[in-house]
C-alpha cells in the first residue's frame, strides 16, 4: 500500500506542474486551410488554369510561379489512382476538420503559455502520399500537417505503401497532436540527442517526450511513446527488471553502439527482453526518470529543458522503479 501511495504521490507531482492555464493564451481559434480539399477539387481538363488559381491561398509552402513540369507533376499527382485512394480515406478519416480545430489549438496554446514569444501562423493540412518522415511540419510561415499519415492503416494502405506494421500501428488520428507537440520540440530545440553516453542519450529522449507530454498533457502514454496497450503494460510491469539490466550490465554511463541500438532503435520489439516486450526501452526510462526528476524538484519546463548535466538530473530524480 506504501508503494502504490508513493507512485500516485510521485504522479500527482509532475502531472500537477503540466496542468497549467493555457485556455487564456492565444490562438482562441484555429481555422485550418485545408490545401487537400482544394487540390484534388480541381478539374483536371482544365488543370493548370484552376491550380495557378489556387495559388495565391497556399503561397506559404508552394511555388509561386510553376513551370509546366512542376504543373505536370501536381496533375500526375492528383489523378495517381492510389493517391485518390489516399485522399479518399482521408475524407473518411477527418470528416470534420473543426474536431482537429480544435485539438491543434489547444496544444497552440500550451506552446504559447511555455513561448508566449511564438506567434501563430496559418496552418494548412494536405496530402502527401504517406511517403515523407515528418507529417507535420513547422517553419517561420506555417504548420503543415500530412492527414494521410493518420488513416489507421484502413484498406491497408499503409501495408501497399511499405511501412511495417510496428510503425503504421500508431499512424492513428490520436497521434496527430502528439506528433504536433514533436514538431514543435524539433522547431524549437532541434535534435538534441547526446551520444557520449547511454544515460545522456535516455535523458535527452525523456526530455523530448516530456515536452510532448507538455503540449498535451490528457494523452495517454502509449500514444507519447508509440506503445500498443500490451507493450505499455509490458513496459510498466518490467520497469524494474530493465532498469536492473541497464545498470548491472553496466550500460548507463558507455557509449556501446549495440547497447543504443538494443535501447533506442525502433522496431517490433526488444530482442533481449523477448517478442512481448517494446522497443525503444530507454525512451521508457528516459520519460519515467525525467518526471521523476519534475516531481521531486522545483523546476519548470523551460529550465529542465537545458539541463545537460545527466548524472545530476538522474540523483535529483530519485528515479527507483519498483521490483
Amino acid at each position: 500500500m506504501l508503494i502504490m501511495c508513493v507512485s500516485c504521490s510521485k504522479s500527482a507531482g509532475y502531472k500537477k506542474k503540466l496542468n497549467v492555464p493555457y485556455q487564456k493564451m492565444e490562438p482562441k481559434e484555429v481555422t485550418i486551410v485545408e490545401f487537400n480539399k482544394a487540390l484534388f477539387a480541381i478539374d483536371t481538363a482544365n488543370f493548370e488554369e484552376e491550380y495557378r488559381a489556387i495559388l495565391p491561398q497556399f503561397s506559404d509552402f508552394l511555388i509561386e510561379n510553376p513551370n509546366e513540369v512542376e504543373i505536370g507533376y501536381m496533375k500526375d499527382f492528383v489523378t495517381d489512382t492510389f493517391m485518390l485512394k489516399i485522399n479518399d480515406l482521408v475524407d473518411e478519416t477527418f470528416p470534420d476538420i473543426g474536431v482537429v480545430e480544435d485539438e491543434v489549438r489547444d496544444v497552440y496554446q500550451h506552446y504559447r503559455y511555455y513561448f508566449p514569444e511564438w506567434k501563430p501562423v496559418p496552418t494548412y493540412t494536405y496530402v502527401s502520399g504517406s511517403y515523407y518522415n515528418s507529417p507535420i511540419s513547422i517553419n517561420d510561415e506555417c504548420v503543415m500537417i500530412g492527414l494521410d499519415f493518420y488513416l489507421s492503416n484502413n484498406d491497408l494502405v499503409y501495408d501497399q505503401i511499405g511501412f511495417p506494421r510496428y510503425q503504421s500501428r500508431r499512424m492513428q488520428p490520436v497521434a496527430l497532436t502528439r506528433d504536433l507537440a514533436e514538431a514543435f520540440y524539433y522547431h524549437t530545440y532541434g535534435n538534441r540527442i547526446n551520444q557520449k553516453s547511454v544515460l545522456a542519450e535516455m535523458v535527452e529522449h525523456g526530455k523530448e517526450l516530456y515536452f510532448i507530454e507538455a503540449m498535451n498533457p490528457s494523452l495517454p502514454d502509449s500514444v507519447i511513446l508509440g506503445y500498443s496497450r500490451q507493450q505499455m503494460e509490458w513496459a510498466e510491469d518490467n520497469e524494474g527488471a530493465v532498469w536492473a539490466a541497464v545498470v548491472g550490465n553496466n550500460m548507463l554511463y558507455n557509449n556501446v553502439l549495440d547497447h543504443r541500438r538494443a535501447l533506442f532503435n525502433d522496431g517490433p520489439f526488444t530482442t533481449a527482453f523477448g517478442n512481448d516486450s517494446p522497443a525503444r526501452l530507454g525512451d521508457y526510462l528516459g520519460l519515467q526518470i525525467v518526471r521523476s526528476f519534475m516531481t521531486n524538484n522545483d523546476v519548470m519546463l523551460n529550465e529542465m529543458m537545458q539541463i545537460t548535466d545527466y548524472q545530476d538530473v538522474l540523483q535529483k530524480s530519485r528515479y527507483k522503479p519498483k521490483k
